[in-house]
């Protein structure tokens, strides 16, 4: 549809210079009676230029009051048609609104011909009257429409992202750190990307068809001076819709207290909502709702700019009051992702909050949005502090059964796993934090500089905090044997985590070889520990029979006793485990063999109670986390 465009002129400060100057005219005349003809030429001309700009009707007594009554009744006429009707004046059709709008010029004009000049008759006044209850009808008939224009056609942001949902799974923390497993990281690996490839984006929340319309209703209205009326409908519809669209997002509105009673489930699923509706809002909702402002009020900048932050610094405070009062809360482990997507939001929105709100009418809503990203950097970087303390404080009373991989290790790897996903912004918060890495710096082509980042030292000083953890539960154990798996497991876990993820290039291949050396010298010592003893009775020095059948029942005793023990424990990565296995077979199997090899006829078979094979199957039995070890008699000789 073609624009619509108001006649009337725009109330300013030019408007109060012309009538400044027709007053001027009309003293001049009212002065002298006696003025030359040449100056009353000058006077009529100017009187005459002035007309032209459509401020007054200055030729009021000229053209005789007849015809400016008659002009009156027609456009009177027009306008009270129109005051019943329940179309729109937008579905009239071009010809008919350009006709209404004609009618509130004439009007218009009358008014202000009388304001200019003395109303000297009743009549006068009578038609006067009439016509500001005929502007006040038509400026209420364009309220109206104004409202039911922007109501009926509204439209709300539908991009495809805000379908996009998150696979991964909620983190919770307890003082057990039981709830982090390998699952919920292979989810995770399915990262939000949706949020961060966001953007700035301009959507049309008002139909484009009607937007002319609407701007031709603000001309005229703020011509008319009813401008208070218009920003007031226009404002009240357009904050609705900005509300109906919250509701669209699932995002309602809480108070400080309803956000500090919160459970945490239920918080850590409005802190994840908060970091995605405050991004869509700004980047794409108000930049819209912005652009809107300025295409219907951009005739008037300051209007434009006051109206859009009345319909917009409701929502927006009601965001900056959630994250307010999250930060109030106690920074557990679990609120380090959370807090990390809310900083990263907040510091990535400064300069396009800057931009929706420059002027100083907009301040308030800057500084508080500054305000809450420097709290959240706090409390981001407060919670990353306190997961440390968390790990370095927590005990146990009693040794971790079968020697298995500690809930400590799996949540404190499988959290670190997230965090390479936040590698900029978590070097820029840690970058100021001195922090103790025993990994020395070194330069070459071979050395990837994020090994030595801000993040990558406290990422490995985390995991020395573990370390020291996990050292102090393994003596808990009254087996020394069980002490080196309980060990093996852990370091080998720690170490698989850091090469198979983006956590290799933060912690290093030095990191990595250091801690593979680690659990196989603990391989070594549970070697040593379990078997020392038992494959010392397989030496023989000229023993006589009687010594050698002796040690041979000795050593099946030993092996039956490790047998029922350690096929209960776990090892539960099967490559690990194979390791184990192998490299104990090769020293007792083979010890096993040469003793036999050595001393069997004189022992005789029936004192013998194992094979070689045997002891080899048998070993592979150990370390699968059996209920009870199988029975033995299967491979016992009778």
């Amino acid at each position: 549809m073609a624009e619509f465009e108001s006649k009337l002129p725009v109330p300013g400060v030019k408007n109060h210079v012309f009538e400044a100057c027709h007053h001027v005219i009309k003293a001049l005349r009212a002065s002298d009676n006696n003025l030359d003809a040449n100056l009353r030429k000058l006077l009529s001309d100017l009187e005459s230029q002035l007309s032209t700009f459509g401020m007054v009707d200055t030729k009021v007594e000229d053209t005789g009051f007849s015809e400016i009554k008659e002009r009156f009744k027609e456009a009177q006429k027009r306008i009270l048609s129109w005051e019943t009707k329940r179309s729109m004046i937008f579905e009239a059709g071009l010809s008919e609104a350009d006709q209404f709008f004609q009618a509130l010029y004439e009007v218009q004009t009358v008014i202000m011909g009388f304001n200019a000049l003395p109303i000297k008759t009743n009549q006068e006044k009578d038609v006067y009257n009439q016509a500001t209850v005929a502007l006040d009808i038509g400026m209420l008939r364009l309220e109206k429409e104004l409202c039911d224009v922007l109501y009926q056609h509204k439209q709300h942001v539908k991009p495809e992202y805000l379908d996009g949902s998150s696979r991964r799974k909620d983190i919770v923390y307890d003082e057990s750190f039981v709830s982090l497993d390998d699952e919920v990281v292979v989810e995770a690996s399915s990262s939000e990307d949706d949020e961060r490839t966001l953007g700035i984006q301009n959507a049309d929340l008002v139909d484009p068809l009607v937007v002319p319309h609407v701007k031709a209703i603000a001309n005229a209205m703020f011509a008319c001076e009813y401008d208070q009326a218009f920003r007031e409908a226009f404002i009240s519809v357009r904050r609705e819709a900005l509300g109906e669209y919250m509701v669209t997002l699932e995002m309602e509105r809480l108070s400080c207290v309803d956000v500090l009673k919160m459970e945490w489930e239920d918080l850590n699923g409005a802190m994840r909502k908060w970091t995605r509706v405050f991004k869509i809002i700004t980047q794409v909702y108000l930049a819209s709702e912005k652009k809107l402002c300025e295409q219907i009020l951009g005739d008037f900048e300051s209007i434009s700019t006051a109206c859009f932050i009345e319909i917009s610094k409701d929502t927006i405070l009601s965001l900056l009051n959630f994250g307010e009062a999250v930060v109030l809360r106690s920074c557990q482990p679990e609120m380090l992702e959370r807090f990390l997507s809310m900083y990263e939001v907040s510091a990535e929105l400064l300069l396009d909050v800057d931009n929706l709100f420059p002027d100083e009418t907009g301040v308030f809503l800057r500084m508080a949005f500054h305000e809450l990203s420097r709290n959240l950097a706090g409390r981001t970087t407060a919670t990353f502090l306190k997961f440390k303390d968390a790990i370095a404080s927590n005990e146990s009373s009693r040794a971790f059964p079968g020697g298995q991989i500690h809930h400590l290790t799996r949540y404190v790897m499988n959290y670190l796993k997230l965090l390479p996903e936040y590698a900029d912004t978590l070097n820029l918060l840690l970058q100021n934090l001195e922090v103790d890495d025993s990994i020395p710096e070194k330069t070459g082509e071979d050395i990837l500089p994020s090994t030595f980042s801000p993040m990558a030292k406290h990422l490995r000083s985390i995991a020395t905090t573990l370390e020291s953890s996990l050292n102090r539960k393994a003596q808990l154990y009254a087996d020394e044997s069980l002490k080196f798996i309980f060990l093996i497991n852990n370091f080998h876990y720690m170490v698989q985590k850091v090469k198979g993820s983006e956590l290799r290039y933060f912690f290093g291949d030095e990191w990595i070889k250091k801690h593979i050396a680690r659990y196989q010298h603990d391989v070594t010592n549970y070697e040593r520990s379990t078997w020392s003893s038992i494959l010392s009775l397989l030496k023989d020095n000229n023993n006589s029979v009687a010594t050698l059948r002796e040690k041979c029942r000795l050593f099946a005793l030993a092996f039956d006793d490790v047998y029922k023990n350690q096929t209960r424990w776990s090892v539960p990565d099967p490559e690990l485990r194979d390791d184990i296995h192998i490299s104990t077979s090769v020293k007792v199997v083979q010890s096993y063999r040469g003793f036999l090899g050595r001393n069997a006829t004189r022992i005789g078979e029936k004192h013998i109670r194992y094979t070689c094979e045997d002891i080899e199957n048998m070993l592979l039995d150990l370390f699968e986390c059996l209920p009870s070890p199988r029975s033995l008699r299967s491979s016992r000789r009778r």
